[in-house]
C-alpha cells in the first residue's frame, strides 16, 4: 500500500475565486472576500512507489485527491473524451492575467445579455478549471436543437441575418438546399458574361474546413472543362455528404444546401485571401488570429496574432499587439500584417456588433481585408475554434517593425477562465428576444415533428428570415463603420493604394541575412509603404513590471514613436458604441472573484 503523508498548503480563500474586484461591482456581497483561517491539506504519494500519469495539455485535470476520478456531466461525456488526444506544446506556460484585466473582462461579462441558446453554464460550475479546449468541446457537444447556433452555422440563414444587421458581407449569388435542378445552374451559368464573372466560390452551407468548395476562375473553367452539368453533379455530390463526427452538433444538423458567392482576391498573393479570425469574447474582441497552422506544420510559424491591449476600460483607444513566430524576411508577411493592423478598429467594432447582436458569449468572425474592390468583408462566423490563442510572454522580443517575434504564452487557460467565471454572473436572455430583431419568424431552425411534412421534396430549414427595412434595423455598427469597411481601399491614402499587389515569389520566406528588414517594415531596400505611417502604438513593460527586470530579456532599443498623420474621420478606428454599466436585475447572478494560482 502506498504511504502518503500529509503537506499544508498556503492559506487560500475559502470561495472557489480569490480576486477581488478593486471597486465592487453592484450587489458584490461583503461575504464573498472571507479568508478561511485553516490551511489545506492534500496528500502527496511516495515518491517511490506511486504511478506517474503523464498529462497533455488538452487532457482532464489531475484528481483533486488520491484514488479519487472525474465524472463529467452526462451532457459533456464525448467533450471528455475528446480532450485526451493531447498535443505537446511548444509555448511556455502561462502566467494568470493581472487582476485588473480580469476585472475588465469580467466586468463586460456582467453587462452581457447572453442568449440561453449558448448557456453551458451549468455544465463548467464544478468549480474546476478546464482547458480551453474542454471548454469548447462542451460547447460543441451542447449545441444540437439550438436555433440561434444551427443559424449561425448555416451560411444562407447566416447571410440573411447579417443583412438585417447592415454587416458588410460578400454578396450571395446563388443558394438552394437539399436538391438542386441542371435548370437552375445553366441559368447561373449562363449570366457569367465577362472573364471576371467566372471568379467565384462554390461551396456547401453545410459543411467545413472548406470540403466541396470550388474556387473557380475562366482558366479553371475552361481547362478542366467544366459545364452546367458537371457543376450540378457535384453540388448533388456534397448535398448529400454530412458533417464529420469532430464537428460540433449543430453542425452535423443542419439542412444541407450551396451557395455561390463572388471570389474575394487579396492584393497579397498567398494563394488565397488575408483572412484575420477576429474572437470574442462577452462582447469584446479578445484576439485576431492570421491562422497558418501550429509550429510543426509547414509555414506553421507565419501564424499571428493581434492582442488587445486595453487602457483602463474598452475603448476605441486599445492598443493591438501583433505577436508571432515567424523568422526571415517576406515582404508579404510584412504588408499583410500592416493591412490587418490598419482594418482592426472596424474588424473589432464588427465583431463585437455580432456577438451582442445574437448574444454569444464566444464567437469567431472571420474577416476578409486587402482587396480595392470589396474592402472589408465578413467571409463567415463561427461557434467554438480549435486554434490556439497566444499572447506575449517575458522573453519576447520586439522587431523594427513594431511586432513581436518569439517567447508567446498560451492564452487558452485566461479565455477558458474568463468564459467559466462569466457564466456565473452574466445576464440572460431566451433566443427570441435576438433572433426577432434580425429579422427571424421564430426561433427554430428544425421543424418540430408535428409540422415535418414527409411529401415535401426539398426540405428547408424551418427558421423564416425576413428583410428588416433599413431605418428600422438594428444599429449597433455604425453607419461610419459600415461606410469605413466598404471603402476601406478607395482612398488614395491607404496603405494598400501605397503598397500595390504584391506577387506570390515576394511571399516566400528568405533566411533573415538574405532579405533584411529596413525602414521599419517589409523587405529589400526600400520599404513596402511610406514610414510615414508608421505603427500604433506599441506597449512595453512598465518600470518594475513583469519583463522588465535586470535579468530579463529586453526587446531591442528602437527609434522614437512617430506618430500617424492626421486623417479624415472615415479612417479613425471605429467601435460600437459603448452602452453605461446596467444594474442586474433583483433575480440576477452576484458577481464573483476568480481563483488565483497558489504555489505549492
Amino acid at each position: 500500500m502506498v504511504q502518503s503523508q500529509q503537506v499544508k498548503k498556503p492559506s487560500v480563500l475559502s470561495f472557489p475565486s480569490c480576486r477581488s474586484w478593486p471597486t465592487g461591482p453592484p450587489r458584490c456581497s461583503s461575504a464573498m472576500y472571507q479568508h478561511s483561517r485553516q490551511p489545506s491539506v492534500y496528500s502527496v504519494a511516495s515518491r517511490a512507489t506511486s504511478p506517474v500519469t503523464m498529462m497533455g495539455p488538452r487532457s482532464p485535470a489531475a484528481p483533486r485527491r488520491p484514488g479519487a476520478s472525474y465524472q463529467p456531466p452526462a451532457r459533456a461525456v464525448r467533450s471528455v473524451r475528446c480532450a485526451v488526444n493531447s498535443r505537446p506544446s511548444t509555448v511556455m506556460p502561462a502566467p494568470p492575467l493581472p487582476v485588473e484585466e480580469m476585472n475588465l473582462w469580467l466586468t463586460a461579462a456582467q453587462n452581457f445579455e447572453m442568449n440561453t441558446d449558448f448557456d453551458v453554464g451549468s455544465l463548467l460550475a464544478d468549480g474546476r478549471r478546464r482547458p480551453i479546449q474542454e471548454v469548447m468541446d462542451v460547447m460543441k457537444a451542447n449545441s444540437g436543437g439550438k436555433g440561434t447556433i444551427q443559424a449561425l452555422g448555416d451560411k444562407i440563414v447566416l447571410a440573411k441575418l447579417l443583412e438585417n444587421l447592415s454587416i458588410p458581407q460578400m454578396p450571395v449569388l446563388f443558394s438552394t438546399y437539399s436538391q438542386v435542378t441542371e435548370e437552375e445552374v445553366e441559368n447561373l451559368v449562363s449570366s457569367w458574361t465577362e472573364e471576371e464573372s467566372y471568379d467565384v466560390v462554390i461551396k456547401p452551407t453545410h459543411l467545413s474546413s472548406a470540403t466541396g468548395a470550388i474556387f473557380m476562375c475562366k482558366t479553371k473553367w475552361e481547362k478542366e472543362s467544366w459545364d452546367a452539368q458537371k457543376l450540378t453533379e457535384h453540388m448533388r455530390t456534397y448535398l448529400q455528404k454530412k458533417a464529420s463526427d469532430s464537428e460540433s452538433e449543430a453542425l452535423k444538423s443542419l439542412v444541407p444546401g450551396f451557395v455561390v458567392q463572388p471570389r474575394y482576391r487579396s492584393a497579397v498573393n498567398f494563394n488565397f485571401p488575408l483572412e484575420l479570425r477576429v474572437v470574442t469574447v462577452w462582447g469584446k474582441a479578445r484576439v485576431g488570429i492570421w491562422w497558418w497552422g501550429r509550429p510543426a506544420e509547414p509555414k506553421g510559424r507565419r501564424s499571428t496574432w493581434l492582442v488587445r491591449k486595453p487602457r483602463g476600460e474598452f475603448s476605441e483607444e486599445d492598443d493591438w499587439e501583433v505577436i508571432h513566430e515567424h523568422h526571415g524576411g517576406n515582404r508579404g508577411f510584412e504588408v499583410s500584417l500592416q493591412l490587418f493592423r490598419e482594418a482592426m478598429p472596424v474588424m473589432c467594432a464588427a465583431a463585437e456588433a455580432i456577438a451582442t447582436a445574437v448574444g454569444a458569449p464566444f464567437l469567431r468572425s472571420d474577416f476578409f481585408v486587402g482587396n480595392s474592390k470589396w474592402g472589408v468583408r465578413l467571409n463567415e462566423v463561427a461557434y467554438g475554434s480549435g486554434l490556439d490563442y497566444r499572447r506575449r510572454g517575458v522573453a519576447t522580443k520586439q522587431t523594427k517593425g513594431g511586432s513581436w517575434v518569439g517567447g508567446l504564452v498560451d492564452d487558452g487557460p485566461a479565455i477558458a477562465e474568463i468564459l467559466q467565471e462569466g457564466f456565473k454572473i452574466c445576464q440572460r436572455k431566451p433566443p427570441a428576444h435576438f433572433l426577432r430583431t434580425l429579422g427571424a419568424r421564430n426561433a427554430i431552425y428544425e421543424a418540430p415533428a408535428s409540422y415535418r411534412k414527409p411529401e415535401k421534396s426539398k426540405p428547408e430549414p424551418h427558421m423564416r428570415i425576413e428583410a428588416v427595412p433599413p431605418e428600422q434595423r438594428l444599429r449597433l455598427l455604425p453607419d461610419d463603420a459600415v461606410n469605413e469597411m466598404v471603402q476601406r481601399y478607395a482612398r488614395p491614402s491607404n496603405i494598400l493604394a501605397q503598397t500595390g499587389t504584391v506577387s506570390g515569389a515576394s511571399c516566400e520566406t528568405q533566411p533573415p541575412g538574405l532579405s533584411p528588414v529596413t525602414q521599419g517594415v517589409g523587405t529589400g531596400t526600400k520599404a513596402p509603404f511610406p514610414v510615414a505611417w508608421g505603427y500604433p502604438k506599441v506597449v512595453s513593460p512598465a518600470p518594475g513590471a513583469p519583463g522588465a527586470g535586470a535579468n530579463s530579456i529586453r526587446p531591442p532599443a528602437l527609434a522614437p514613436y512617430q506618430a500617424l498623420p492626421a486623417v479624415p474621420w472615415a479612417v479613425r478606428p471605429l467601435r460600437a458604441k459603448v452602452y453605461p454599466a446596467q444594474a442586474l436585475p433583483p433575480s440576477g447572478f452576484a458577481p464573483r472573484p476568480i481563483p488565483a494560482l497558489v504555489a505549492v
